[in-house]
């Protein structure tokens, strides 16, 4: 997958030496992997023997990125959308994390409580060059997230992507909300913020019925992970840890200003809640936690938790937000429990076993190991029943003598 290099001309932070040199380090890293990567129809072909009613969303582990645009280094790093995104797609991510929130020292201004992708340490201090993220404070006008979507959206799907029929998800993870009500204003002004930026996938959205299910407003979040991944071809899945429920109580935005319109599943915690994750208070099919929640399972719970996760479609997070796990830990939390993603940070050289080949090389879903796979219950067609059970509707027959 060939693009021109962009970092040729614009602005100035693209002339230091060091950021060349990243960016140089980081397509000669991926660049090589793109032309391999082939699509979750090519991975159905050559494990045939994985029953097709197991081909389902939910039995699939995905390779995803974390601070897509972002490409480091750490503690003062560049935002780079154009970049970030490019190599990310290269490497074979199909998951996007994107961490929201706001600026402090904004909302104050007229940009008010306004999200944009940031990238924390542990003790919330802003690791991304200030050079690079101009304006600070974003508007409709200059608004960085959407600028990340665009990216995603036209490098994902391009022509020159040996993955771009495979389904994409975006998982929305907010930091904050403003203060007030999950309906006041300022809260869903908030939300309806980002649902704009998320316009660049409005034709890829899984939002009408699809098959006889309803999949926008986060109805039927069960459905929809157990449909074929194949299903989803050429889609843009919306996952959210945030509590938009505000949005059908209050009525006066348009659908695609809407968050929980265009939210297809719901993000809950069990156990450690990040963010502003909530913990469910009834059923639920979408998880967000931390890998150290799944590294401190007691034995007597292992069962329980696997069974969890077969229904429910995980996402790990470390605590430390810019550290990614090592490969002991990495395999124990995805073979062991069954979780579905833990994202990785692109331009972190640990990260290299992710790019083995029973791991990503190749696809970027791959199937979860069958212990731990959703099986759909097979749809049973009564069969005639026996002239013996008759009860001729009802009556009671004499004896024939």
């Amino acid at each position: 997958m060939m693009y021109e290099e962009p970092f040729l001309s614009g602005p100035e932070y693209r002339e230091n030496k060091d950021y060349q040199e990243i960016v140089k380090e980081l397509n000669d890293r991926f660049e090589p992997y793109s032309s391999g990567k082939r699509t979750v129809s090519d991975l159905i072909q050559k494990e045939n023997t994985v029953p097709e009613p197991e081909r389902i969303l939910l039995n699939y582990h995905a390779l995803a990125c974390r601070y897509p645009g972002f490409i480091g280094p750490f503690p003062s790093g560049y935002m780079d959308p154009e970049i970030g995104v490019l190599n990310a797609v290269q490497a074979g991510c199909r998951v996007f994390v994107l961490d929201i929130d706001y600026i402090d020292r904004c909302s104050n201004d007229s940009a008010g409580y306004f999200p944009r992708l940031v990238v924390r340490d542990i003790k919330t201090r802003l690791m991304i060059n200030g050079e690079t993220q101009k304006p600070l404070c974003n508007t409709l006008k200059d608004f960085e997230l959407k600028t990340i979507c665009n990216k995603i959206n036209d490098y994902a799907f391009s022509p020159m992507c040996g993955q771009r029929d495979d389904p994409v998800i975006i998982v929305l993870y907010f930091h904050r909300r403003p203060p007030g009500s999950y309906k006041s204003k300022a809260v869903l002004d908030y939300y309806s913020n980002v649902a704009r930026a998320l316009e660049p996938f409005r034709n890829r959205l899984v939002l009408d019925e699809l098959e006889g299910g309803k999949f926008y407003r986060h109805q039927q979040e069960g459905k929809l992970l157990t449909k074929k991944i194949l299903d989803y071809k050429g889609k843009v899945l919306i996952f959210n840890n945030a509590n938009t429920d505000g949005f059908a109580e209050v009525k006066t935005y348009s659908a695609m200003e809407d968050l929980d319109f265009l939210t297809n599943l719901r993000l809950y915690a069990t156990q450690t809640k990040l963010g502003i994750t909530e913990n469910a208070t009834g059923s639920m099919f979408g998880v967000l936690q931390t890998v150290e929640d799944f590294m401190s399972i007691p034995d007597d719970r292992k069962e329980s938790v696997q069974g969890e996760t077969t229904l429910r479609w995980t996402i790990a997070l470390p605590q430390n937000p810019i550290e990614i796990p090592t490969k002991e830990v990495y395999d124990k939390v995805t073979t062991t429990y069954g979780i579905h993603c833990i994202p990785t940070i692109i331009f972190d050289k640990t990260n290299k076993y992710l790019f083995e080949e029973n791991q990503f090389k190749r696809h970027g879903f791959r199937y979860k190991p069958a212990p731990l796979r959703y099986r759909k219950p097979p749809v049973v067609t009564p069969g005639e029943p026996n002239p013996s059970m008759n009860a001729r509707g009802g009556k009671l027959l004499a004896p024939s003598i």
